[in-house]
C-alpha cells in the first residue's frame, strides 16, 4: 500500500487560509448561490419548463408535485377541455402552465401548453408582459391568427402563438392584420402547439 504525503503546510504559519483558496472557496460559493436561482424556466419548441408536448399526464404529475398541480376542465367551446394546471416554486399564479390534455393510444397526453407566468421565456427573453415590439425585434413575427377569441401572432419556429392583449383593441383584432397592431401591445399568453 502506498502513502498519500501529507498536504503541504501552510507556508505563511500563520494559520489562516491562502490568499488562492481562500478565492476559490468564495467563487465556488458564488457559484453555487447562483445555480440555486438559475435562468428563468425556459420555453421552447414543444417545450416549457418541465413539460413537453406529447408527455403523459403522468410524466406531468412527477415532473410537479401534488401540491404544485391539479386536474381541470377547461372546457373550452363548451366541451370538456382535461388539462393540469401546474404552479411551479417561484410561480405568480395557480395555472402558470396549463397542459391541455387529450386521449392518444389510450393514453392522455399533452397536445397544448399554456404559458400565462411572466416567469417563463424564451431563450431569447421574451415571455407573458413583454411587447409586440419586443417579439417583433426577436423572432419572424408577421403571421397574426385569430382562434377560440384569442388572436395573436405566430412564430413557427417556436411552434408557438404568443397570444396578445386586446382590451381596447380596434380593428386589427377583426382584420388580422399584422401590420396595424401596434408596437405596445402586451403579450398576454403563450401557447404552445407544434407545427400548425
Amino acid at each position: 500500500m502506498t502513502d498519500i504525503p501529507d498536504a503541504p503546510a501552510n507556508q505563511s504559519g500563520s494559520g489562516q487560509i491562502p490568499p488562492v483558496a481562500a478565492l476559490l472557496g468564495a467563487v465556488c460559493i458564488c457559484a453555487a448561490l447562483a445555480g440555486c436561482a438559475g435562468p428563468p424556466p425556459l420555453i421552447e419548441a414543444g417545450r416549457a419548463g418541465r413539460i413537453g408536448l406529447g408527455d403523459s399526464v403522468e410524466s406531468v404529475e412527477q415532473a410537479y408535485p401534488a401540491e404544485r398541480r391539479r386536474m381541470v376542465d377547461l372546457r373550452l367551446e363548451g366541451m370538456p377541455s382535461p388539462a393540469v394546471e401546474v404552479m411551479p416554486e417561484g410561480a405568480g399564479r395557480p395555472d402558470a402552465l396549463v397542459a391541455e390534455l387529450i386521449e392518444q393510444e389510450g393514453a392522455m397526453r399533452v397536445w397544448r401548453i399554456q404559458v400565462r407566468d411572466p416567469m417563463f421565456e424564451t431563450a431569447a427573453g421574451i415571455g407573458v408582459g413583454d411587447t409586440v415590439a419586443d417579439l417583433r425585434a426577436t423572432y419572424a413575427a408577421e403571421r397574426l391568427i385569430g382562434g377560440e377569441g384569442n388572436v395573436g401572432f405566430r412564430v413557427e419556429e417556436l411552434g408557438a402563438t404568443f397570444l396578445l392583449d386586446t382590451d381596447g383593441a380596434d380593428g386589427w383584432t377583426l382584420s388580422l392584420d399584422a401590420e396595424q397592431v401596434p408596437d405596445d401591445v402586451a403579450i398576454r399568453q403563450i401557447l404552445l402547439t407544434g407545427p400548425l
